[in-house]
């Protein structure tokens, strides 16, 4: 048993080595000391450890202010890789991510809509880690595992999918499927959380311990970061923003309910509502079966009036939304992300009119506000941060992988 202690206290000492590392980006072993409140005994054997299995590498001598120069120390960007996935509706995306979360590779692969039966998704999505592995030229021997992110209920910590709107995947052990056909770990995290560990440790939710991110897609989901820690509650299914009630006589959500937040503001509404305009003679898109939310927002910010009154209604009802969010979480920061930060000001002119005066995009703001550049590999990178997650990790934090 003591044994047991002495190897939990060093791993979670470990831990705190490599997050104080990753927080400053390249630090001596001193001030690694100073930060994590470690004897410099321990930091000196731990480091050594680290250097020895490549996650670390020493930078040139540090500025002397008195006696031997320091050695700053920064993590290895090759000390170890990751692969994530997204599940989006038509497509699966993958990146192949260092130890820093940086891209090196990068692939999609479509999938057919008339074939979302859980076999072939599997199949489709395996296929994909391997083209992306092959055409970097790695091997599966050279990546830590593979994350998931999946815009769905998922349990995280069991590796299970309870159910995926988009697909017909439900009740699915789907880490375990993984693991056995990729011969690697897995772990698979609901999308918006995905994001939510991916800022916690490599953007705008790094080092701080409260705050909350909401997915602005064609629903609408939520992150949470509590103390420091991804909050899931009891089933691992917290965060289910988009669905909670803001008009009891708005529009049929696609859960069910009526006058869900993302039946008015998620990018599926955004649409319907567009393409419910052109019926009316608002305005003439170029294809009135295949309406893209790109042009949408171009024609809004042409002056579309029908279309700016669509992202108006909006925009209030979210502002409405993370007000009173805040007022329950009380949160240090606010990230709005997803395809819908695309609409810009339509959205977020409207929504600053709804929001606590506590709550503002501006530097002095009690509670800061940040929208994320949308680009296509974002809940990738999230989903491999999941792994990276497991790498840095103290053990009593982490996710166990099913092997």
């Amino acid at each position: 048993m003591a044994a047991a202690n002495r190897e939990l206290m060093r791993a979670i000492n470990r831990f705190a080595i490599l997050h104080a590392i990753r927080n400053k980006g390249t630090i001596s072993r001193t001030d690694i000391s100073k930060t994590t409140g470690l004897s410099q005994a321990t930091v000196t054997s731990i480091t050594g450890e680290l250097l020895k299995e490549d996650m670390l590498i020493e930078q040139q001598n540090g500025k002397s202010i008195g006696g031997r120069r320091p050695v700053p120390l920064s993590l290895n960007p090759n000390g170890a890789y990751t692969v994530g996935v997204h599940l989006a509706i038509n497509q699966i995306t993958v990146v192949l991510m260092d130890l820093q979360a940086s891209i090196i590779h990068s692939g999609t692969k479509s999938l057919d809509i008339n074939e979302l039966d859980a076999e072939s998704v599997i199949e489709t999505l395996v296929e994909a880690v391997q083209a992306c592995l092959w055409d970097a030229d790695f091997s599966k021997n050279q990546i830590s595992g593979v994350g998931i992110a999946i815009p769905g209920l998922v349990d995280s910590r069991k590796g299970y999918v309870r159910y995926i709107p988009n697909y017909h995947l439900t009740n699915i052990r789907l880490a375990e499927i993984i693991e056995k056909e990729l011969s690697v770990p897995a772990y698979i995290e609901n999308s918006a959380n995905a994001m939510a560990i991916f800022e916690q440790w490599f953007g705008k939710g790094r080092g701080v311990d409260n705050f909350f991110l909401i997915t602005m897609e064609n629903g609408i989901g939520m992150g949470m970061v509590v103390n420091g820690q991804l909050f899931r509650g009891s089933r691992g299914i917290a965060g289910e923003f988009g669905h909670t009630i803001v008009d009891e006589n708005g529009p049929v959500c696609r859960c069910g309910k009526q006058g869900c937040l993302e039946s008015i503001c998620g990018n599926n509404a955004i649409i319907r509502d567009a393409i419910h305009a052109a019926k009316n003679g608002d305005w003439t898109p170029g294809d009135a079966d295949d309406i893209t939310l790109e042009e949408i927002i171009a024609e809004a910010n042409q002056g579309n009036p029908a279309l700016q009154e669509i992202y108006r209604r909006a925009g209030h009802t979210l502002g409405t939304g993370i007000s009173n969010l805040q007022s329950i979480l009380d949160s240090e920061r606010i990230i709005i992300s997803g395809k819908g930060v695309l609409a810009g000001e339509l959205l977020f002119e409207p929504m600053r009119e709804k929001l606590d005066k506590d709550i503002s995009f501006g530097d002095d703001a009690p509670t800061k506000l940040y929208a994320t550049e949308w680009k296509r590999t974002n809940y990738a990178r999230g989903a491999g941060a999941l792994v990276l997650q497991e790498v840095y990790e103290s053990p009593a934090n982490r996710i166990v992988p099913i092997i």
